[in-house]
């Protein structure tokens, strides 16, 4: 099976949405039916966080953690990976590393979830390709937390599932067969819960 979409690029709004269920895929890609979450109110105060983020304290520099340099609002491209997206900001470190910084409009639990690892670590990937540098952590600040920081390191389950994520979603717009959906437990906030049979 030919699998070779150069042209295919896909966010991690993309990723994740198949995470949850394959069937978003199917429905956006296949049957090019819209989900609309830009109507959500919890993405529209996020859209509006990172507005203000980008335009207060530019200059800044986390030098306590070796930042010697950063990129806001980055907008960055793998054809090799097939995936796009566009990162808060890029820190660059002292030794020569780099990573990912997300701000999210949420209140720090304790724990990275699964979902905020796999965005990282996409993020992390498209670094790496377009500055040549190593990435092995990423690193969140929780807004309703008092902007709590938090780092955390990727490991190699991370890049698994986001390489075969990426595999199952060519497969699906190649091939154009429904696939299985999730648990039924996933269903009740889906806005496809009425046309998924």
């Amino acid at each position: 099976m030919d699998l070779d979409f150069h042209d295919v690029l896909l966010t991690p709004s993309d990723l994740l949405e198949h995470l949850f269920c394959p069937r978003f895929t199917y429905f956006e890609r296949n049957l090019l039916l819209p989900e609309f979450q830009e109507r959500r109110e919890k993405v529209q105060r996020g859209r509006n966080l990172h507005k203000v983020r980008e335009a207060t304290n530019r200059a800044y520099l986390r030098k306590r953690l070796g930042v010697k340099e950063k990129r806001i609002d980055v907008s960055l491209v793998s054809t090799r990976h097939h995936l796009r997206g566009r990162l808060d900001e890029i820190l660059f470190f002292d030794d020569g590393t780099a990573a990912p910084l997300d701000y999210k409009f949420a209140k720090d639990s304790g724990r990275i979830y699964r979902t905020l690892r796999i965005q990282s670590a996409i993020y992390a990937l498209l670094i790496q390709e377009n500055f040549g540098v190593t990435v092995t952590r990423g690193f969140l600040v929780y807004t309703r937390s008092q902007n709590r920081l938090v780092e955390f390191a990727y490991d190699a389950e991370d890049f698994r599932t986001i390489g075969k994520a990426v595999r199952e979603i060519l497969e699906i717009v190649q091939l154009g067969k429904l696939p299985k959906r999730a648990p039924a437990s996933h269903c009740v906030d889906c806005c496809y819960r009425l046309i998924c049979v």
